[in-house]
């Protein structure tokens, strides 16, 4: 239940947000807003701490059913092996995570120290498959269906990408769509 009324207060800040732009901040501190409910992400986020799921997602996963503990255990690992990872949360009805999908493709191409991993947000499943087909994505995706995973690390608006660090510690996150800039800071931040 209590993971139904996290998804539920994610649902209510996303439309609160819009699915907009937002700011260009990168928030290296993770600070909840003053106002808004506390979320897990905002006191440090451990991803080695989680709870492990049943089966962890491959590293070749297209769209894997999973939430938090699925996306947890797979930034887990790919942290055992050293590497920092970089979470995008999009969904096919979101405008910028359309404009920022491109450069994420390219970045993820661009620097292979850093494991990127989709998170296909609250999305009907034929819509993120469609989403993943169209922009090639070629980086492992989970199909979030709940809205665990923005939950878990902070999301408060459309689209969020942050970074694990290479003890899978939350290092950074942008909530809106990233730039050149705010993307390069998020990647300088645990390469």
């Amino acid at each position: 239940m209590r993971v139904r009324v996290a998804s539920l207060l994610t649902v209510m800040a996303l439309v609160v947000a819009g699915c907009g732009s937002g700011s260009d901040v990168v928030d290296f501190g993770a600070q909840p807003p003053e106002d808004g409910p506390e979320l897990p992400a905002d006191s440090g986020l451990d991803a080695t701490e989680a709870d492990p799921p049943e089966t962890v997602p491959d590293r070749d996963a297209r769209l894997a059913e999973g939430g938090w503990p699925e996306a947890a255990a797979y930034i887990a690992r790919e942290a055992e092996a050293g590497q920092a990872t970089l979470v995008n949360i999009f969904a096919s009805w979101c405008g910028p995570c359309r404009a920022e999908m491109p450069m994420l493709i390219e970045a993820s191409e661009a620097n292979p120290e850093v494991t990127f991993l989709g998170i296909d947000h609250m999305d009907r499943r034929s819509d993120g498959e469609e989403f993943v087909e169209e922009f090639g994505i070629e980086f492992a995706t989970i199909y979030d269906i709940d809205g665990d995973v923005a939950f878990a690390v902070g999301g408060r608006g459309m689209p969020t990408t942050v970074v694990f660090d290479r003890d899978g510690r939350l290092a950074g996150r942008v909530v809106g769509e990233v730039t050149p800039a705010s993307l390069e800071d998020l990647l300088d931040e645990v390469r």
